[in-house]
């Protein structure tokens, strides 16, 4: 369980609340994981373009 908690600390604030109404309506896990691996994965994009555009804009 603290393992649980230590991972929602330190995860995206709208992953986190977006995983909290699942768990509200009762999400079983295996949905839950299917839309965790989503919105990690689009933040992760996100956070490449970012860099990329702050590369460019550096060069």
């Amino acid at each position: 369980m603290k393992n649980e908690e230590e991972k929602s600390k330190s995860m995206n604030p709208v992953i986190s609340k977006c995983m909290k109404h699942l768990e509200i309506i009762g999400a079983d896990e295996k949905t839950r994981q299917i839309v965790y691996m989503y919105m990690k994965r689009m933040e992760d994009e996100l956070t490449k373009e970012k860099v990329r555009e702050l590369d460019h804009q550096s060069s």
